[in-house]
């Protein structure tokens, strides 16, 4: 079966137009974690917390999706934690 992969950040979508012929769901579902652990070392947020995700689909439909937040958390030297903005 042919699987397409939508990768989706801050930015916008990135399309797949071309796909992937795989065997089953099982190996979809491993080809888009493999592209969001791709996306999530490529990635270059402009803000520190966002949110990244690999649509799954035919052709036809949608059939998951795969998605990470990122989130950088600093302790400060008051020695509690926050968010850094």
């Amino acid at each position: 079966m042919r699987f397409y992969f939508d990768y989706q950040d801050f930015a916008g979508t990135i399309r797949d137009d071309d796909g992937e012929e795989l065997s089953d769901l099982a190996a979809a579902r491993d080809a888009a974690m493999r592209y969001l652990a791709e996306g999530i070392r490529d990635h270059s947020p402009w803000g520190l917390t966002d949110k990244l995700s690999v649509e799954v689909r035919s052709k036809e439909a949608l059939i998951m999706t795969v998605s990470a937040t990122i989130e950088v958390v600093a302790a400060p030297s008051d020695g509690k934690s926050g968010t850094l903005s």
